[in-house]
Order: C-alpha cells, then sequence, then structure tokens
C-alpha cells in the first residue's frame, strides 16, 4: 500500500507513518517544513519539502500510485483558540488534485472538541471548515472519506511536540499556573499516539469511511487529567479554572463503534501508566531542526591517554606548588593521581597511572641526589611503589566490576524492553483472535438451526402475511427496528407494504418515481444495496424482492448501526430475501394459480 502524508509535522502523522513503515507500506511526505525530521531515521521514505501547486501533487500522486491520503492537522486539533497564521490551502489543492485519481481512502484527522457543547473558536472553525470541504467532496466526487475525531495526544517526544498535554506538563515543570477554559469537572480523552496509530492503520487496512470518535473510551475530568500531570512532572499543578466552556458528558467517549468494527483496543491509558510514558518524554531534548552531520571523534583509547596525559601533567604542576606551601608537603599527590585515575578509568589506565607516579617519584629522587641504585637493597624505599600499585589495582579492579554490572543492568533492561514489545504483540494478537470469537459467535447465533426456523414460519404464513413477517425478521437480524417493505405497483410506483412499529408514525414516504427509479437501477445490478456514502434520500440497506427476474418488492432498512455495514450482514439479508421471494411465489402460486409477479414491472 502506498500512503501519502500531507501537511506540516504531526505527531499522529509520525506514529502513523512509522507504523505503516514498520508493515512494509511505502510512505511520502508532502510537507512545508524545510527541516524538522519527520519520522525515525532508521525507516526510508520519501518527503516532498516545499510549497505545491495542484500538477505538482498530481503528479506526486500518479509517480507513487498513491492508495491512501492523510490529511494532518496538528496546528488545528491542538493549538490556541486564535486560528494559525495563514496556511496554504492545502486540503483543497490534494481534493482537486485528487479528481480523478482511483483512491483506496481519503483521511482527515479532525478533533473531538467538534463534538463538544461550546462555541466553536476560530480554530475549531477552521478544522470544522476541513471537514465540510471533505464533505462536500465525497458527497459531489465520491470520495472515499474517513474521518477521525481525535482526543488529545501523547507520546515518546519532547514537551514541544505534544500539544496541549505538552504545553500543559511544561508550565507545571517551570511552576507557571496552567489556564484552563473549563470546568474541573469537564471530560476530555487522551490517547496515546501508538494506539492512534495502530488505529488508523486498521481503519484504512479495512477501507472504512464514515466519522469516527478516535478516542480511548476511557475519559477523565480535567482535574485528574492536571493530577497525572504533576505526577509525571513532579511538581504541582497551578490551575486558573475559567469555567467559561464545557466539554461534553463521559458517556458519549464513546470508542465502541471503532472497537467493534476494528477490534482495536488502546493498550496505554493516562492514568494508569501512560503518566510514566509522560514522565519519561518530559526529559527528552529538543529535537533539532536537523541532524548535524557526525563529528569525527578520537577513538576511546586514544581519548583516555590524553586525558591520562592532562591528569599526569596536572600533578607535576602540584608537586611543584607543594614544595612551596607547607600544608601540602604532607599529601601524596602522587597517589592521590593514582586514585583519581583508577577510579575513573579502570584498571588499564589505573596501571599506567602507577607507572607514571612511580616514574615521576624516581625522577624527584634523582633530582634530590640519590642514588638510584640505593632503592635495590633498601626494601624501606619500595613502600612509596606498593602503595601505587595496591591503589591502582584495587581501585581499577572495583571501577571495572562496577562497570561490568551496570553493563548488566543495560542487557537485563534490553531484555525486558524486548519481553515488553513481545507481550505488546501477543496482547495485539489476543485482540484480533478475540475479535475473530466475536465474528464466529455472531455467525453461530444465525446458524442453519435459525434459518430453519425462518423457513418453517414462512411456510405456516398466507401471502398477505408474508411481507409484514419479512419485516420480523429482517429487525431480528439486524437488530435494527426501523424496517420498511415497498411493494411494486403496475405504472412502476411503490406502496407501502409493512413496517416495523417504530415506523408507523414516522413510515419514510414512498420515493417518487424518479429517486424509485435510480433505486431500482441500483438493484438491478446487485441483490442488496449498502448506502455507504451517505447518500441522502436513500435507505441505509436496501434488498430487492424479484420474481421471474421481475421486482415484486424492496425491503428498506434506515438507522442501521455502523457495525451493521458489513459484508456479513448483507450476505445474511441476501439469503432471507431469497427465503421469501420463494415462499411467497410458492404461496401465491397456489392460491391463484399464476405467478405472483406476472404483471409486475421490471427494475
Amino acid at each position: 500500500m502506498n500512503v501519502l502524508f500531507a501537511g506540516p509535522w504531526d505527531l499522529a502523522g509520525k506514529a502513523t507513518a512509522e507504523y505503516f513503515l514498520r508493515e512494509g507500506h511505502d510512505v511520502c511526505w508532502l510537507t512545508k517544513d524545510g527541516k524538522r525530521t519527520l519520522w525515525d531515521t532508521k525507516f526510508k521514505g520519501t518527503v516532498y519539502r516545499g510549497q505545491f501547486t495542484v500538477p505538482q501533487i498530481r503528479t506526486f500522486l500518479q509517480a507513487h500510485r498513491v492508495d491512501v491520503v492523510i490529511v494532518l492537522t496538528a496546528g488545528l486539533r491542538e493549538g490556541s483558540d486564535r486560528c494559525p497564521a495563514e496556511e496554504p490551502d492545502l486540503p483543497g489543492q490534494l481534493l482537486e488534485a485528487l479528481q480523478g485519481h482511483s483512491l483506496q481512502s481519503f483521511v482527515y484527522l479532525s478533533s473531538v472538541e467538534l463534538s463538544w457543547q461550546s462555541p466553536l473558536n476560530p480554530r475549531q472553525a477552521a478544522l470544522a471548515s476541513g471537514e465540510l470541504r471533505c464533505r462536500a467532496s465525497r458527497d459531489y466526487d465520491g470520495l472515499p472519506l474517513l474521518i477521525l475525531r481525535m482526543g488529545y495526544l501523547y507520546g515518546r517526544v519532547p514537551p514541544e511536540d505534544m500539544g496541549v498535554t505538552g504545553a500543559a506538563l511544561r508550565a507545571i515543570r517551570k511552576q507557571r499556573p496552567v489556564r484552563c477554559a473549563y470546568s474541573p469537572e469537564d471530560c476530555i480523552d487522551v490517547l496515546a499516539a501508538s494506539d492512534a496509530a495502530a488505529a488508523i492503520y486498521r481503519m484504512v487496512l479495512q477501507s472504512m469511511t464514515g466519522c469516527y470518535l478516535l478516542v480511548t473510551g476511557h475519559p477523565l475530568p480535567l482535574q485528574t487529567y492536571y493530577r497525572c500531570l504533576e505526577r509525571a512532572a513532579g511538581r504541582p499543578a497551578v490551575v486558573e479554572w475559567a469555567g467559561k466552556r464545557h466539554t461534553m458528558a463521559a458517556a458519549q467517549y464513546s470508542a465502541e463503534p471503532l472497537k467493534t468494527a476494528t477490534g482495536w483496543m488502546p493498550f496505554t491509558i493516562l492514568e494508569e501508566d501512560g503518566w510514566q510514558l509522560l514522565r519519561e518524554a518530559a526529559d527528552l531534548p529538543r529535537p533539532q531542526p536537523r541532524a548535524a552531520a557526525p563529528k569525527h571523534r578520537p577513538h576511546p583509547a586514544l581519548r583516555s591517554a590524553a586525558e591520562l596525559l592532562v591528569l599526569f601533567g596536572i600533578t607535576l604542576l602540584l608537586l611543584r606548588f607543594s614544595k612551596d606551601v607547607s600544608d601540602l608537603k604532607y599529601v601524596d599527590i602522587r597517589l592521590m593521581f593514582v586514585a583519581v585515575v583508577a577510579s575513573g578509568y579502570g584498571s588499564g589506565m589505573g596501571l599506567a597511572a602507577v607507572a607514571l607516579a612511580s616514574l615521576s617519584y624516581l625522577y624527584s629522587l634523582a633530582a634530590s641526589y640519590v642514588d638510584i641504585s640505593y632503592l635495590l637493597y633498601s626494601v624501606d624505599t619500595w613502600v612509596p611503589f606498593v602503595i601505587y600499585a595496591v591503589t591502582g589495582s584495587v581501585l581499577g579492579y572495583l571501577t571495572g566490576r562496577r562497570r561490568d554490572e551496570a553493563e548488566g543492568l543495560r542487557r537485563k533492561n534490553r531484555l525486558l524492553t524486548e519481553k515488553f514489545d513481545q507481550l505488546q504483540a501477543v496482547q495485539g494478537e489476543t485482540l484480533e483472535i478475540k475479535t475473530q470469537l466475536q465474528q464466529r459467535l455472531v455467525a453461530e447465533r444465525h446458524s442453519f438451526a435459525d434459518l430453519y426456523r425462518i423457513v418453517r414460519e414462512l411456510d405456516a404464513l398466507d401471502p398477505p402475511q408474508i411481507l409484514q413477517h419479512t419485516v420480523g425478521i429482517v429487525e431480528d437480524l439486524l437488530q435494527c427496528s426501523h424496517v420498511v417493505v415497498y411493494r411494486m405497483e403496475d405504472d412502476g410506483g411503490a406502496a407501502l407494504a409493512a413496517c416495523s412499529p417504530a415506523m408507523q408514525d414516522r413510515a419514510p414516504a414512498v420515493p417518487d418515481k424518479e429517486k424509485l427509479a435510480a433505486l431500482c437501477e441500483v438493484l438491478a445490478r446487485q441483490p442488496v444495496l449498502v448506502n455507504t456514502a451517505l447518500a441522502p434520500g436513500r435507505p441505509d440497506l436496501a434488498a430487492a424482492i424479484r420474481c421471474e427476474d421481475r421486482l415484486y418488492g424492496i425491503v428498506a432498512v434506515y438507522e442501521l448501526d455502523p457495525e451493521r455495514f458489513t459484508t456479513y450482514y448483507q450476505d445474511l439479508v441476501k439469503v432471507v430475501v431469497g427465503l421469501i421471494e420463494r415462499d411467497l411465489v410458492r404461496a401465491l402460486d397456489a392460491s391463484h394459480g399464476e405467478p405472483a409477479c406476472a404483471g409486475e414491472v421490471h427494475a
């Protein structure tokens, strides 16, 4: 799959791009930022930097055979109330460039703030305008649009790159007051960037369309949210509550449609262990605009040797200075030199320091007109050399042992990290298995025994009751209480034959002949129509009841749940409509002695 990211650097874009690259897909990125590193340098992708025109974007789309476009909106999702400075109309340019280009999915990253109960500020209005522009292109050009309204994001990046959460974290660490336009009881949903990337990947892989809340489903009151940031920053937070605006109730932060459709589950919850990730991220350095070319560094052994010689030079200066200061006469400068080197560099450099200290001692004896050969015959003169050797060896050994223990701890940490990654992968596989088991349970619910029951019920009905009973069958299959059955007339129109009890007082009017002809034209090519584009004037799901290639009636379903827009339920409806056709023809043939649809109008 070839994926195009469009927009400036975005935490959600970075995590999602790395996820696609890790899974083996090709990624390219259009951005006006000429310096920022967009993702981890170990991943290879194509980056185009600068301002681009529509023909240039169209060339990029064709050159990379782009299947998926993801529009990044970090400045609008998590920024100040004011709209950012004038930005080029990148979504508009993309939509214009995509005309005539076959696309699998167009993803627009929006904000859950648009669902709150507060008036829109300029930034949110610009984000809502982008949504409307994309929806217009969906309705007019048939764009496969996926809008994701995301909560606040955080991740393993410096606080400067974390939007609202990062700004609050920096203010708390610098002991500045945090101004909040909401109340302590207002709820928000905070999502880890890695979890958001996994959800986006799954939805793109399944070519999903529509508008979804990309949230954890575990909203936090703002008071609890700032308490988590306090734990991450290690300092108390001073929050100035304005209470001028409000978010939405905790029950409305539901991720069930997303979880049901993809099997996705959030791995990191801020209140449980996400704040620890923020604690690690708070200590990360601010990213540089672009990685500088690595400077040539000397070999570690040469560097250690040079530092050893510098310390030895300092020791010689102290020895010369100690002759004039009475207090330093009782301090062994050479022993101090050996101890410092052995403690800092280990046994190898410690022995070298012993040799240098011994040579310095011999030189001082020679400078004092002491016969060096006297050292060979007097054991008392060996004491300084022995002390230097013992000090260098012992301290060097202890330093080496300490380094080995530190390296052992680092190895254990790497092993624990690998085990953590493996457990995370196992958790993902477990969720996939859980989703498959859920699908199997649903499939077993509509088993052959259930279909046999439907057949027996249809066989026992009189012809006028079949269409009325069809409503109850479809309601049970789709778990939907808004089903209508239309009966085709001889003049090409339709009449309301039966409907659900919930639709009796507000059953949709029979479509006019123009809309009905368009619906029949679609049903002539396929047995079941699924309104995935949510086109106005059409039911969410419709199936044709036929008899000898003639249209007898239409089963229409309204207000269908998002999780029912799957091929599994389409096949169920197709099978049940086939059973209804068989019993309807059999019953009417037995009653009237002629085909039930002999005078029907062609679709």
